[in-house]
């Protein structure tokens, strides 16, 4: 929770405190009708061992000061520019000579040094309206130029993707609603734990479902299957919520909704997607705190420390699992005279995974100086939906068509943040349950866009977690850690003018699209040279 004094300098932060209040309120009733998918459609050439990502979104609202999580190492600017909540480079812990880690996000520390965790600077999106709820909900939504927006992109994602799990898409502790509602609708709880139906009237929910099946199953009545659903999703949660662990989360509601996470795709009940909602807000216009105590190091210790204890829970099966965290904006390069800081633009996302190009920071970061600035902001220089599309061409299964499906009336840039799922094969002792929940896919890599190189990071090898980053950078005081030759601010993030960063500007194959059979399953692969996966026979 934010101190009164915050949500006094923000008031569409205050009218939005009530309202988030209310919607955590009813969040539980809401996801109670559930529509099953129509079967399982597998887009690409499968591969016996190609099994997609569960994307993990995690919604940090508010407004996520990227700077203070990831620091840049030239203490001149930084000093300027944030004062009384400046980090010097002793305190930082390493990533580059360019930038260092806010010390209370040691959890991902590990991550970083397994290659397990990638950074992307200066990302964010293409509006700039500084407001919350227009924002919040356009990142969501992800259909800029749309004017009839009744799906989030997440939402989109699933139904090009297709799953027949009623559970394909969770939101925990979520009140972004438009990221997930769509067809399908979400299984949208508080706690797994706090999902059940325990009994209507004396009759136990097995018993309901057995009614339901004798009153209305020959018919194909729209109730009737919502309400089969229903209990269908009850019993797939109460799976989930049987699931131990070992490992200790911290005691708060982040720490809650990801050991629950886990605990969902430790069942095998065919999760694809989930949306976490942070628990706190990011709208930190005053009081952020320094080093030792305040918010900003309280959530920050939270966020590392939650995703930490997620990787460390999920053992194999983070080798098939994409988190990245979203925000509606960045925050003002400059305190405010209230020792916190305003709605700004361009933020950082980091994203976890066994499928991730980590240990590196990712993007084109413009300085710091008020001419590389762009109305006291840092100019976002990579829009969020080409780190999307990419986590879901590259690793949960769906095309570059596809993709566009998703993200309409957008060209991504190639970030080279993801790693191809052939690049990663599946370890041996990967859980059958949640192997066979997921399924196999593959994609037709010709169709992919062919990386270009964007990356920022550093040349040098990432030193051991003993050292420190000022041991390893003495900038100039001159001068700035980025080239001096300032980019131009636009209103709007411009992809790549390289016919190689699109999809769509590059020839495209000729494709053909077979059907496979097994045991009475069928599926249609489509590809350049498409091939049935192991088991299955084309069908003639």
């Amino acid at each position: 929770m934010i101190s009164d004094e915050a949500i006094a300098l923000c008031p569409e932060g205050r009218e939005g405190f009530s309202r988030r209040q209310f919607l955590r309120g009813v969040a539980l009733f809401g996801g109670m009708t559930i529509l099953s998918a129509n079967g399982v459609r597998y887009t690409f050439a499968a591969s016996t061992n190609e099994v997609p990502d569960v994307v993990v979104t995690l919604v940090l609202r508010g407004g996520f000061d990227g700077l203070s999580a990831v620091v840049p190492t030239d203490e001149n600017l930084m000093r300027k520019a944030r004062g009384d909540i400046f980090i010097p480079n002793s305190s930082l812990l390493p990533l580059d000579r360019e930038f260092g880690l806010h010390p209370s996000l040691k959890g991902l520390l590990p991550l970083w040094q397994a290659k397990e965790l990638a950074i992307v600077n200066t990302i964010g999106a293409p509006t700039h309206s500084r407001s919350h709820f227009d924002e919040i909900s356009d990142v969501a939504y992800a259909a800029y130029g749309e004017k009839d927006k009744r799906s989030g992109w997440i939402a989109r994602f699933l139904d090009v993707a297709g799953t027949g799990s009623v559970v394909q898409s969770v939101g925990i502790g979520s009140t972004t609603r438009q990221l997930i509602g769509g067809k399908a609708a979400p299984v949208n709880v508080e706690s797994i734990n706090n999902f059940r139906l325990d009994s209507i009237h004396g009759f136990k929910a097995e018993d309901m479902a057995g009614f339901i099946e004798d009153t209305h199953g020959r018919w194909e009545n729209v109730w009737a299957t919502q309400a089969k659903s229903t209990i269908q999703a009850l019993d797939q949660i109460a799976k989930a919520s049987a699931q131990k662990t070992t490992v200790t989360y911290p005691n708060t509601g982040t720490g809650q909704r990801f050991r629950d996470v886990a605990a969902l795709l430790k069942a095998g009940v065919g999760v694809r997607a989930v949306d976490i909602e942070f628990q706190g807000d990011w709208d930190m216009h005053a009081n952020m705190g320094n080093l030792e105590n305040g918010w900003l190091t309280s959530y920050l210790a939270d966020l590392g420390g939650s995703i930490g204890a997620f990787r460390q829970d999920l053992g194999v099966l983070w080798s098939r699992v994409t988190v990245v965290t979203i925000t509606e904006f960045g925050r003002r390069v400059s305190q405010n005279q209230s020792t916190g800081t305003e709605h700004g633009w361009g933020s950082s996302t980091f994203v976890a995974g066994g499928g991730v190009n980590g240990g590196k920071i990712h993007g084109r970061f413009p300085g710091l100086d008020d001419k590389q600035l762009k109305d006291g902001d840092l100019v976002v220089t990579a829009d969020y939906r080409s780190l999307l599309s990419e986590i879901l061409t590259r690793r949960a299964g769906i095309t570059a068509d596809g993709a566009a499906q998703v993200f309409p009336n957008f060209r991504p840039e190639v970030l080279s943040v993801m790693k191809h799922l052939s690049e990663t094969p599946l370890p041996e002792n990967f859980p059958t349950n949640v192997k066979n929940a997921l399924g196999n896919v593959a994609y037709d890599k010709e169709s992919l866009a062919k990386p270009i190189p964007v990356v920022m990071a550093s040349a040098t090898p990432t030193p051991s977690a003993t050292a420190t980053v000022a041991d390893m950078v003495s900038p100039s005081p001159s001068s700035s850690p980025m080239a001096s030759e300032s980019p131009t601010p636009t209103a709007s993030p411009t992809p790549s003018s390289s016919a190689a960063s699109s999809p769509s500007a590059r020839p495209k194959s000729k494709k053909k699209t077979i059907t496979c059979v097994k045991n009475g399953k069928t599926i249609r692969v489509s590809g350049t040279n498409p091939k049935c996966p192991t088991g299955y026979k084309v069908k003639k």
